[in-house]
């Protein structure tokens, strides 16, 4: 134990949940997603007609479960698929913020009143017209990585009835602190594993990508016959193989002469990257040392 702890760069790996987002992996999405947050800020704050703050929090890798217990209900959630993506996501913002943006998108001074109920039939289709506007910016701040469109499928109060993951499943949480007009909550992403990683892996090609660390991972079947034709192989012949002692070797002086298991007359072998592949005959070829290909050696 006391090495782990010498060393700050080790985290513990839980076996029971093998999918987790690597490093790189992470920081590609939090870039973009980063990006896709301040499109949204934007927009919210000229679609309200006020200052509309957007803070990051964290973007972390939690349980399914941990996340649901961290959602008060009545809640306001937006749960939408991302086209041809597998699964669905989650969109949350805290019910003091709903109301407000929905005061103010209706004219209001964006006060937020009794916010422990459930929103209403005409508040929660304002509420949707809002998540439907900012899963357009989603779809455009990921289209140059993967192609998609992100769509609200139904609005939730209560994330029982928003089951997008299972219970001991892993999922990766974006959140933002949200200030409006004086109000404070906070809007989140939840992304399960079968969703975000496509994303993710696209994600860190683009990047290696846009920084010129990757020309081309997309490579055509001759460009990848023609990479894989230029690896150089190590070739070497086998001239022989004899078995000495310890004293005889020790023995050995210039002039002698070692004796081989192989007979002069018979083919030796050609070695390609230490796995015998041919059998060859030796010669000269133009004043250097020279092989000729008889036969293959067949594999075991």
């Amino acid at each position: 134990m006391g090495l782990v702890r010498d060393h700050e760069g080790i985290r513990p790996y839980d076996f029971q949940r093998p999918h987790q987002l690597s490093r790189a992996q992470l920081d590609a999405v939090t870039h973009i997603v980063t990006t896709f947050w301040r499109s949204a800020a934007n927009f919210l704050s000229t679609y309200l007609r006020t200052p509309v703050q957007l803070q990051q929090m964290a973007v972390s890798q939690i349980s399914y479960e941990d996340m649901i217990q961290s959602i008060k209900v009545p809640a306001v959630l937006g749960v939408f698929n991302t086209d041809p993506l597998p699964g669905t996501a989650l969109m949350e913002c805290t019910p003091s913020i709903s109301l407000s943006m929905i005061d103010r998108a209706l004219g209001g001074p964006g006060l937020s009143v009794a916010a422990g109920r459930r929103l209403s039939e005409i508040e929660q289709s304002i509420v949707r017209r809002i998540f439907d506007r900012i899963l357009g910016f989603y779809g455009d701040i990921w289209h140059p990585v993967m192609p998609m469109r992100a769509k609200l499928t139904s609005m939730e109060h209560n994330p029982a009835f928003a089951q997008i993951a299972g219970e001991g499943d892993l999922v990766l949480v974006s959140r933002q602190q949200m200030t409006l007009d004086g109000n404070r909550g906070q809007m989140m992403i939840v992304w399960p594993y079968a969703n975000i990683a496509p994303l993710a892996e696209a994600a860190v090609k683009f990047q290696l990508m846009r920084d010129g660390s990757l020309e081309n991972v997309e490579l055509k079947p001759h460009e990848m016959k023609r990479h894989v034709e230029a690896v150089p192989v190590r070739g070497a012949v086998l001239l022989g193989k004899t078995d000495i002692t310890l004293g005889e070797f020790d023995q050995l002086k210039v002039g002698d002469a070692v004796v081989l298991k192989s007979r002069y007359d018979q083919p030796l072998t050609l070695r390609l990257s230490n796995r015998e592949k041919f059998l060859v005959l030796p010669g000269r070829q133009r004043g250097r040392l020279a092989v000729r290909v008889i036969s293959r050696v067949e594999d075991e």
